[in-house]
Order: structure tokens, then C-alpha cells, then sequence
């Protein structure tokens, strides 16, 4: 099968792993007086707090969540165009301002995908063109459903790429579609703290080329013409 379709991107997660983190401290009016975010940002809901993690959510759809040892900063990406988002900022104000955390890493979080016709045309995509053909996919009394998992040494970090296939909804219409989940994963190594925390917020600054580096894997290696099965995967490990 030979593909010529868009990546369109969904979601962007940038996940900041922390240790002994209180989620109750998450709280909007404390982020406007720090400068985190703007002092017009209203939320889209109640404020969420359990004793295991706070949530946040706003009217323009950006989400912060605070775990007991991670932060979430998420940002749809639909309609945007890249100087539009502004979850980086926000990650980036967040941990200048609470520089006395003790973090860990950092994770860029990608979501993308790529609509077909059916759902016969995306299994046979994730089935025959990302799988060889076999035997072994004609078991049971429904076709097989498969994930993928990838992984890539890029030197500056890891990256993992999750393929599987997916029902997405949406207000208007419900689409088949096959979805591409990265995942670039940082470590931050420092052990004087305030190396640490510049070290954390250059990679936060970076996204944009780990965004870079996600659409030309997917569009040039798994989306575009290919003559052979054998020119997909040129460094991965595949898990079924």
C-alpha cells in the first residue's frame, strides 16, 4: 500500500517528572500573582483536587496537572499553528518560579494522526503495510488488533513512538484512524539545583525541534510513497 496522507497533530504533553510533589499547591489565583499564567485566563471548570493529584483546566483548553511525582502541562494542538501554543511558556514559568523542586526529567509528549476511509483501510495500513502479512494475523473471530511500540536513539534523548489503531470522535464526525504517539524523554543529570532547573527549561525551550523531528519520522518514513517494507523501520525494536 502506498501512502500519501497528512499527519494531523493533536496534542502536545509536556511532562515534567519531580520528586514528593503536593498536589494541593496547585491552585489558579497563586499561578496568575507568579506570573505563571496570564491574569485573564479563566477556568473552563471546577478545579479538581483528590489526594493524589490537582487538575486545572482552562477556556483555551490548556490543562495543568500536578501528580504526587509529575506535572502535566497539555495543549490541544488542533487548528494551531506553532507560534500559537503556549504550553512551553507556561511549563518554562512554572518551574522558574518553584525552582526548589527537586526534578528529574522532562518528557515531550507528541499525539498525531492519520484519518482513512475505514476502518478496513487503517487495519490494513497498521496489518500488511507496518506488519508483514502472515498466517498468524488470521486467529480468533475479529481481526487482530495491533500496537506498536518504537524505539530510536537521537543521542540528545530517546524517543518513543507508539502506533496503534483508533476510533477518534469528534463534535461533527467520527474518524478511522491510525495514531502516532512520541514521546521524547529527557533526563536531567545536574546536581547543583540551579544547573538543574536551566538544564530542564533549555529542553523545555527545544520542543519545537523534537516537533520537527516527530513530523519528519512519520511524514518521510511512515507516510510517504515507499517502494518496500524494508525501508520503514531503519533503527526500531517492534512489540506486538
Amino acid at each position: 500500500m502506498k501512502i500519501n496522507k497528512k499527519l494531523e497533530l493533536q496534542e502536545i504533553v509536556i511532562t515534567v517528572t519531580a520528586k514528593n510533589l503536593n498536589p494541593a499547591v496547585l491552585n489558579p489565583d497563586f499561578l496568575k500573582y507568579a506570573g505563571i499564567i496570564p491574569i485573564d485566563w479563566e477556568l473552563a471548570r471546577q478545579p479538581i483536587y483528590t489526594n493524589q493529584a490537582a487538575q486545572l483546566t482552562f477556556q483555551n483548553g490548556i490543562s495543568i496537572i500536578v501528580q504526587q511525582n509529575r506535572i502535566l502541562f497539555v495543549e490541544s494542538m488542533v487548528n494551531k499553528d506553532t507560534e500559537e501554543l503556549k504550553v512551553a511558556n507556561i511549563a518554562m514559568g512554572y518551574t522558574e518560579k518553584l525552582s526548589q523542586i527537586e526534578y528529574q526529567g522532562v518528557a515531550i509528549n507528541l499525539v498525531g494522526y492519520v484519518g482513512f476511509d475505514s476502518d478496513i483501510e487503517s487495519h490494513q495500513y497498521l496489518s500488511q503495510t507496518l506488519l508483514s502479512p502472515g498466517s498468524w494475523q488470521d486467529f480468533g473471530e475479529t481481526p487482530m488488533r495491533a500496537a506498536i511500540d518504537l524505539s530510536y536513539d537521537l543521542n540528545r534523548c530517546l524517543l518513543n513512538l507508539k502506533i496503534n489503531q483508533a476510533i477518534l470522535k469528534f463534535p461533527e464526525k467520527s474518524v478511522s484512524a491510525i495514531l502516532f504517539s512520541g514521546n521524547f524523554n529527557y533526563q536531567v543529570l545536574a546536581s547543583d539545583q540551579e544547573v538543574k532547573v536551566t538544564d530542564l527549561q533549555q529542553t523545555i525551550q527545544n520542543w519545537e525541534a523534537d516537533l520537527k523531528t516527530y513530523q519528519q519520522l512519520i511524514e518521510d518514513k511512515f507516510l510517504s510513497s515507499v517502494p518496500a517494507m524494508s525501508n520503514i523501520f531503519p533503527v526500531a525494536s517492534l512489540a506486538c
